[in-house]
């Protein structure tokens, strides 16, 4: 990787993951009482210098590969769809005479990174109906409930929104010239 592209600083990015899980943390503790804002700092810190000791912080799994605002967007966006493909699930179990017919598929992710790659494939599995059963390379195969959910997963919608939100190597490149 050229210096120019060597934007990953380590301190930042723990600080980042610092911040992130201490309001996580706040968030699900719903208590702001100091006593407890101060454990939770000890928490975070204590989870930090875990993560850190075991070398689990560095450039390919941290989201520096990716834009911030389209992952947002696309989290919002997964949302919808999890609700969408719960009722079809709910439809497809509740419709009296209504029979599945279970597939299994392989479909082609277009993602550079693993970590993009493990997305998709956990987007898929959170989506009521289908489930990521193996990954190699980017060749995904997945079981799918119906064949709805399978002509859901081959319009690529999915792997379009988050291809979307990855920042490619030549875009940097692009940037830094």
């Amino acid at each position: 990787m050229d210096d120019k592209l060597k934007r990953y600083n380590k301190k930042n990015h723990l600080l980042k993951i610092f911040l992130v899980i201490l309001l996580f943390w706040l968030i699900l503790s719903g208590i702001f009482s100091m006593p407890l804002i101060i454990l939770g700092l000890a928490s975070t810190v204590f989870v930090l210098y875990i993560v850190n000791r075991m070398d689990l912080v560095d450039h390919e799994v941290s989201l520096h590969n990716f834009n911030a605002i389209a992952l947002i967007s696309y989290f919002f966006w997964l949302i919808k769809e999890i609700i969408i493909s719960n009722l079809k699930v709910c439809i497809c179990i509740l419709t009296p005479g209504n029979t599945t017919k279970p597939e299994t598929m392989s479909i082609k992710s277009s993602q550079k990174s693993e970590l993009a790659h493990t997305i998709y494939a956990n987007s898929i599995t959170l989506t009521p109906g289908t489930v990521t059963i193996d990954i190699k390379d980017n060749i995904l195969v997945v079981h799918t409930l119906d064949k709805k959910f399978k002509d859901s997963l081959e319009s690529g919608e999915m792997d379009k929104k988050l291809y979307k939100t990855e920042i490619l190597i030549e875009d940097k490149e692009n940037k830094i010239d």
